[in-house]
C-alpha cells in the first residue's frame, strides 16, 4: 500500500489548499494513454495502487474559464458555503463522518451548492465508495462544468478506484482549465510513475515542480514514484 505524505502546503485554483492522504484499489490502464502537451495551452499515484496526499482547495464560487460567459452558473447559498467551509476544514484532517454532516448540512440549505456537491463525493471516494462519490461530483460539474476543483477531485476520485485513464483525462481537463494547477500535473505524474514510464512522469512532474518547487521534497518521498526513482532523470528533477 502506496502513501503520498505531502507535507507543504500549496496553491489549487488560485487558492490556499490543504492536503490529505488517498488509499485506493487498482484496475488496469488503458495502453493507449492521452499525451497532451505542457506547454501553450496545456493537458493535463506497480500492483497495488495508492494514491496518497491529494491536494484539495477553498471554494470556487465562479467558473475559472471565461470562455463560458454565456452559461449561468448558480451562485451558491451564503449559509451553505458557511456550513462547506467548516466541512473541509474536517475533510483537510480526515474527520470524513463529521465533514459529510456539514456538507449535507450545505445541501439542506442549497441543493444546488455544487461546492459542497463536489466535496461530499470527494469524502465519499475517500471512504470507498467510489461509484456514488463519482455521480456526486458529476452532479457538481453539470451544475458548473468549469470548476476547476471539481474537475480535479473527478480525477482524485477516479484514481482512489484505480480508473487512471478517466482520472488522467480530469486531471486534463483540470488543466486545460487552469494551466497552472500544480496537483493535477502531479496527479498524473504519480499515476505514470505507477506504471514506470519515466518519460511521462518526466512530461508532467517537471512543470509542477517549476509552479511549486517544494513539489520536488514531495515527490522524493513519494511511494508512487518507486518504479522510476533510481531513474536519472527523476533523480535530477527532484533533486534538492
Amino acid at each position: 500500500m502506496f502513501k503520498r505524505n505531502l507535507l507543504a502546503f500549496g496553491l489549487f485554483a488560485g487558492v490556499s489548499l490543504v492536503l490529505v492522504t488517498v488509499t485506493v484499489s487498482q484496475t488496469p490502464i488503458n495502453n493507449q494513454l492521452p499525451s497532451p502537451s505542457i506547454s501553450g495551452t496545456p493537458a493535463p499515484s506497480i500492483s497495488s495502487a495508492e494514491p496518497s496526499t491529494i491536494p484539495q482547495s477553498s471554494p470556487q464560487t465562479t467558473p475559472s474559464s471565461p470562455s463560458s460567459p454565456q452559461n449561468s452558473v448558480h451562485v451558491s447559498e451564503s449559509q451553505a458555503l458557511a456550513h462547506y467551509e467548516q466541512g473541509l476544514e474536517l475533510y483537510y484532517k480526515r474527520q470524513f463522518s463529521h465533514a459529510l454532516v456539514l456538507f449535507n448540512q450545505a445541501l439542506v440549505i442549497d441543493p444546488l451548492c455544487y461546492e459542497a456537491l463536489n466535496a461530499k463525493g470527494a469524502t465519499l471516494a475517500f471512504q470507498g465508495e467510489h461509484d456514488q462519490g463519482l455521480a456526486l461530483i458529476q452532479q457538481a460539474l453539470d451544475l458548473n462544468p468549469s470548476f476547476v476543483y471539481g474537475n480535479f477531485n473527478l480525477g482524485l476520485a477516479n484514481e482512489l478506484a484505480g480508473r487512471w485513464d478517466p482520472a488522467i483525462a480530469a486531471y486534463q481537463k483540470a488543466l486545460q482549465l487552469d494551466h497552472r494547477d500544480t496537483w493535477s500535473y502531479y496527479g498524473i505524474a504519480s499515476i505514470y510513475g505507477r506504471l514506470g514510464n519515466i518519460d511521462k512522469v518526466v512530461e508532467y512532474l517537471q512543470p509542477a515542480i517549476a509552479l511549486d518547487p517544494d513539489v520536488k521534497e514531495v515527490a522524493r518521498d513519494e511511494q508512487d514514484f518507486a518504479p522510476v526513482r533510481k531513474d536519472s532523470r527523476f533523480q535530477a528533477l527532484v533533486k534538492p
